[in-house]
């Protein structure tokens, strides 16, 4: 189970690189893929390219409608076309052994780590965790954390947090 709850944390990490956490009224929540450099460090630091591999201004605008389109699924699963569009413009083959067979990506460089990302989604979902990746409740939060629960209904990304804010609100309003 470790691995594959690994590959939900590095899925939920892709998708805080847009942290739209308010830090105050109005804040618009901060980027943190600026340039081809910040996603070259995430795909590396994730193993997902090669340090000789290079990452263009392309493959940033793609990765931040990737992360869009996947954060709209999480909310709303029944609409995957715009993200299963966008994952038309990957080209995948399929290595078989007596073994296994594997999928791999046919890209290189920024896209082909791109592509990893999306290998990994393939694997959540075909392994039935996809419920695990979940966006927090609170409406000033939306961070996307990995339900780890026993039942797999989590609602907040920290019950210290964001759950014991919502239920402070719940008791005030209940007792007024």
């Amino acid at each position: 189970m470790g691995d594959k709850y690994r590959n939900l944390e590095v899925i939920a990490g892709f998708l805080n690189t847009y942290d739209k956490r308010m830090r105050f009224e109005g804040d618009p929540g901060v980027e943190l893929l600026n340039g081809p450099e910040d996603l070259y460090s995430f795909l590396l630091e994730h193993n997902l390219i090669l340090e000789q591999e290079k990452v263009t201004e392309q493959d940033l605008e793609l990765a931040i409608k990737l992360r869009e389109e996947t954060r709209k699924t999480i909310k709303n699963p029944n609409e995957m076309d715009t993200l299963n569009e966008l994952i038309g413009n990957f080209t995948f083959t399929i290595y078989f052994s007596e073994e296994s067979e594997e999928i791999h990506p046919v890209h290189r460089n920024g896209k082909k780590g791109l592509a990893k990302l999306i290998l990994l989604m393939y694997e959540i979902k075909r392994d039935d965790l996809w419920h695990r990746i979940r966006i927090c409740s609170a409406d000033d939060c939306q961070w996307v954390f990995v339900d780890h629960s026993r039942p797999g209904t989590g609602r907040w990304c920290s019950m210290k947090a964001c759950g014991n804010r919502a239920k402070n609100r719940t008791f005030r309003k209940r007792n007024k």
